[in-house]
């Protein structure tokens, strides 16, 4: 799930860029050096905090290996940007791995993972490379790459199966519903695990998981807008799922 075929315009790159970077911002308070990465100040703030003090907010174990290398994030912007310049001239290639309804009506569900490799043009790769870039580093990091390349593909689909579902995308692609999935995922984390990281020193959990209530919206409303070629319910259906992951193997 993600968007239609039509050009993105750019008061729409500059919200959603913005929307996103907003779900992140109340955590540059733990950085000394404000000019320090976003992704990269969260992992370095949250590293303070021992993975066998990571808990529920019950009290119940729940242990985080946290690392600081990103691989699968890494592997992924890669396999964007390739994926991308391969379609470019293969018309062909790009209309049999994009979401169509049709198709999968037929039992083509390979799509619903395949297509989540797929941009409609290069201000969707951008904005879905960005977001993907600042995201990932901090889920993975917490997740471990096992289970972040489980949520990444898991929310995609999701968000691909609510649109089909639905019908109100009849060809789509794009990774925004495995973004809004990590977005789900990293929110039942902080939730889970407010209690024990505030009391380590984090500050402004409740502002972030905030943040990233608004960001959602914002995108809701943006994909409402007049002209809009957003999909909303692959989105939402991404987020579901992340939530669900995140509660269940998080």
């Amino acid at each position: 799930a993600g968007r239609g075929l039509a050009p993105t315009g750019t008061r729409e790159v500059n919200l959603m860029l913005h929307c996103y970077r907003g779900a992140f911002g109340p955590w540059a308070a733990f950085s000394r050096r404000r000019a320090m990465p976003m992704s990269r100040t969260v992992l370095l703030s949250l590293l303070a905090v021992p993975a066998s003090a990571l808990r529920d907010s019950d009290g119940s174990a729940r242990p985080y290996r946290l690392q600081r290398a990103s691989p699968v994030t890494k592997a992924l912007l890669a396999a964007n940007v390739a994926s991308f310049a391969v379609v470019q001239r293969r018309q062909r290639l790009f209309l049999a791995l994009a979401k169509s309804n049709a198709a999968l009506a037929r039992g083509q569900y390979y799509r619903l993972a395949s297509s989540c490799l797929l941009h409609a043009n290069a201000a969707h790769l951008f904005v879905n490379s960005a977001s993907l870039h600042n995201i990932g580093p901090v889920v993975e990091a917490h997740f471990g790459s096992t289970r972040f390349a489980a949520l990444y593909a898991a929310s995609g689909v999701c968000g691909n199966v609510l649109s089909w579902s639905l019908g109100r995308a009849p060809l789509s692609v794009g990774a925004s519903g495995a973004i809004f999935g990590l977005l789900g995922g990293w929110a039942v984390f902080l939730a889970s695990n407010q209690r024990v990281l505030e009391a380590r020193g984090a500050r402004n959990i409740g502002e972030s998981l905030s943040s990233l209530a608004t960001t959602c919206a914002l995108n809701a409303a943006l994909g409402l807008s007049p002209g809009s070629r957003l999909d909303n319910f692959g989105h939402a259906g991404g987020a579901l799922g992340g939530i669900a992951f995140g509660a269940l193997c998080g």
